[in-house]
C-alpha cells in the first residue's frame, strides 16, 4: 500500500512541475510532494528485499542501489528529449509514466511471513546476525545509533561536497566546456553503480563496518587523487571513478549495518530515523563546498574544498574503529 500510495504521490509530484511559475512552487511540487513521494517508495523497496534475503542483506542492498543510480541517466535522456519536444509540459508524460509503471508492479509486492527463512539458512550461521529487535525509542536511546548516524553524516558530507560541484570542477579545474564536463557526471553515475554493487557483495563477505572503512579509505584515496590531478584528464577520471564508486557504496552499506544493528522487525522506521544522516550530508556538503571554494584561484579553485573533504573522511574513519571493535 506504501507503493502504491508512494507511486501515486510522485508521479503527481513531476507532473504538478509543469504548472509550475515561481521558485516556492517548484519546490511545493519537485521537492516536497515528488520526493514525499520517493520516500514512500524508497524503504518498502529497500526493506522488503532484505526480508526475501536476510542471508546475503548487503548483495541485495547493492542490487537495489545500483538499480536506482540508473534512473538518473535514463530520466536525464528522456527528460531532455520531452521537454525539447513540450516545454515544461514535457514534466505531464513524465509524472504519468511514473504512476503507471510504479502501479504496475506494486500490487505484485508482498512480505514474507514473520517465520519465513530461505531453505537450508537459519541465523546462527550469520556472522553478524542480531540479537534484540529494538523499536526506534530504543534505538535511539543507544550510543551505537548515535555513532552510526553522525558517521553517515560525515561519509555523505565527504562525497556530496564534490560530486554536488562535478560538472563545475571538471570545467575549472580542467578547463572543460559544459558539455564535455557533463561526461563526467556520466562517468561519476557509472562508477555509483558499480561501486554499488561489488560493496553490496563485500558486506556480505568482510561485514558491514570493515567495508565502511574501506569505502572511506577509497574516498580519501578518491579525493588526494583529484586534488593532485592538475590539468591531467586522464588522472583526473582515475580518481573520480575510485570516488564515485566509493559514494555510491556509503548508501549500500547502512541498510544491511542497521538492520545487523537495531534488527529487521522495525528495519522500516528505524532505517528512515536512520536515513537522516544522509540528509544532514546533503544539506551541509554542497555548503561547506561553496564556502570553501577561491574563485580567484583558478584551476586550483577546488583544492581547499578536497582538503576540507578529506578532513571530513579521515574524522569518520576515526570514528567508524568503534563500530569495527563493537562487530568484531
Amino acid at each position: 500500500m506504501l507503493m502504491i500510495v508512494g507511486g501515486i504521490v510522485f508521479g503527481l509530484g513531476w507532473a504538478l512541475t509543469a504548472f509550475a511559475s515561481s521558485i516556492p512552487m517548484l519546490y511545493l511540487t519537485t521537492e516536497f510532494i515528488a520526493g514525499a513521494g520517493n520516500g514512500l517508495l524508497y524503504n518498502p523497496s529497500l526493506n522488503n528485499a532484505l526480508k526475501w534475503f536476510p542471508e546475503k542483506k548487503g548483495t541485495m542492498s547493492g542490487i537495489l542501489l545500483g538499480a536506482a543510480s540508473l534512473g538518473p541517466l535514463a530520466l536525464a535522456k528522456a527528460g531532455a528529449v520531452l521537454c525539447e519536444a513540450f516545454e515544461t509540459q514535457g514534466f505531464i508524460y513524465i509524472g504519468l509514466a511514473y504512476i503507471v509503471l510504479i502501479e504496475f508492479v506494486a500490487w505484485l509486492v508482498e512480505a514474507p511471513q514473520d517465520d519465513w527463512k530461505p531453505r537450508n539458512w537459519t541465523p546462527a550461521q550469520q556472522a553478524a546476525s542480531y540479537v534484540t529487535d529494538n523499536t526506534p525509542k530504543e534505538m535511539i536511546k543507544t550510543k551505537t545509533f548515535w555513532v552510526i548516524l553522525v558517521l553517515f553524516s560525515l561519509a555523505c558530507t565527504a562525497g556530496i561536497m564534490m560530486i554536488g560541484s562535478l560538472s563545475t570542477i571538471a570545467q575549472t579545474q580542467l578547463s572543460m566546456d559544459p558539455i564535455t564536463a557533463s561526461n563526467m557526471v556520466v562517468i561519476n553515475c557509472l562508477a555509483n553503480l558499480c561501486g554499488r554493487l561489488i560493496i553490496g557483495k563485500l558486506c556480505d563477505k568482510i561485514g558491514n563496518a570493515k567495508t565502511l572503512a574501506l569505502v572511506l579509505i577509497i574516498t580519501i584515496i578518491g579525493l588526494g587523487g583529484l586534488y593532485l590531478a592538475q590539468g591531467n584528464i586522464v588522472m583526473f577520471i582515475f580518481f573520480l571513478i575510485l570516488l564515485g564508486a566509493a559514494f555510491g557504496g556509503v548508501l549500500v552499506v547502512y541498510p544491511p549495518l542497521t538492520a545487523s544493528q537495531f534488527g529487521m522487525k522495525n528495519q522500516g522506521i528505524n532505517y528512515g530515523i536512520m536515513f537522516f544522516g544522509y540528509s544532514i550530508g546533503s544539506l551541509f556538503g554542497p555548503q561547506i563546498a561553496a564556502n570553501f571554494v577561491n574563485s580567484e584561484a583558478g584551476p586550483l579553485a577546488y583544492n581547499n574544498v578536497y582538503l576540507v573533504a578529506i578532513g571530513v573522511a579521515i574524522i569518520g574513519l576515526i570514528l567508524n574503529t568503534y563500530l569495527i571493535k563493537k562487530t568484531a
